[in-house]
């Protein structure tokens, strides 16, 4: 009689987890040969050929999980870990966001879309909430704080990178990798500053501004062409007030994007000019805009009554919305 195939997933569990993924798998393909509609035994298959540096007859395996009734939030993860691997990360931040649909409160799941996110520069923000609530999740999980720390190590917030690789430490003290981090982290905290922000700063630095460069550009073209009209033949006092409000919710805009990014974004964000040539024009030329408003608006309070500076503000506004919409944030 042959051995149940629940007591031979048991065994290719603890082989997996002793280092050794390919007996693993070699115990468990004739099990599932014979028993092809246990969902936990093609996850655990799957398991050990990722352990086993194998994504592809992972990802089939998971595959296979899938379309059986069983643990389909772990299935979903060892699909995003088996894509991640093979460097299909569109899919595989698809699959980790199931992960988490399905299972909200599992810190692995979490860990996984997390390693998701941070594919993309643009993503390590979202990369770093996701680690945090997998350490809130699972607080004694040294992995959830290693990923944080990645995921901050990135972001070039060298205090939460420090911090969460020490937690890890002290979680699992033989962690070889979590240490060199943590090495890079400390040298980089006391060594001189660099003289631009890593690529990887930047490219979420810009995936930020170009939005909000975006709306800059909508109000500011719309508001001065709407303000030039109206202050046709002569402006009134009102239309100060009008300008003024136009300049605050740009201002607006501007704090909006800066308190939203955090670390090492928020200090790429600021040098973003020095290093994107685009970035520059825009911000020198939607600035002079802004300034030319301030003081128009001032003066027409004041009783003037000219619109030269309101033309000069638009053609501000449309140099900067034109290199923002030929752009395209690239």
């Amino acid at each position: 009689m042959s051995e149940p195939i629940a007591a031979v997933v048991a065994r290719a569990a603890d082989l997996t987890a002793r280092g050794l993924p390919h007996q693993a798998v070699a115990l468990l393909r004739p099990a599932l040969a014979a028993n092809p509609l246990h969902a936990e035994g093609w996850c655990q298959l799957a398991a050990a050929h990722l352990d086993a540096d194998e994504p592809d007859p992972a990802l089939d395996a998971a595959k296979r999980a899938l379309v059986l009734d069983g643990d389909h939030a772990w299935a979903q993860r060892l699909t995003s870990l088996a894509l991640t691997e093979l460097g299909r990360h569109t899919e595989a931040l698809v699959a980790a966001r199931e992960c988490v649909r399905r299972r909200p409160d599992d810190w692995r799941c979490r860990v996984v879309l997390a390693e998701a996110l941070a594919a993309d520069a643009a993503g390590l923000p979202d990369a770093a909430r996701e680690a945090r609530e997998a350490t809130r999740l699972a607080p004694t999980e040294a992995r959830a704080y290693q990923v944080l720390g990645d995921a901050a190590l990135r972001l070039g917030d060298w205090g939460a990178a420090e911090r969460a690789y020490r937690t890890a430490l002290r979680l699992d003290p033989d962690a070889a990798d979590v240490r060199a981090n943590l090495a890079t982290v400390r040298r980089r905290r006391g060594g001189a500053p660099v003289t631009a922000p890593p690529a990887d700063l930047l490219g979420a630095a810009r995936a930020l501004v170009w939005p909000a460069l975006s709306r800059l550009a909508a109000l500011l073209v719309t508001g001065c062409l709407v303000l030039t009209l109206a202050a046709l033949p002569r402006p009134t006092p009102l239309l100060g007030w009008f300008a003024a409000a136009l300049v605050a919710a740009c201002l607006a805009v501007v704090a909006r994007l800066l308190l939203g990014a955090r670390g090492g974004v928020r200090r790429a964000l600021l040098g973003l000019p020095r290093h994107r040539p685009r970035v520059a024009v825009v911000v020198v030329a939607f600035g002079l805009a802004l300034v030319v408003l301030s003081g128009w608006s001032v003066a027409l309070l004041l009783g003037a009554g000219t619109t030269q500076p309101l033309v000069l503000a638009l053609l501000c506004a449309l140099l900067g919305g034109a290199v923002v919409v030929l752009g395209g944030g690239r």
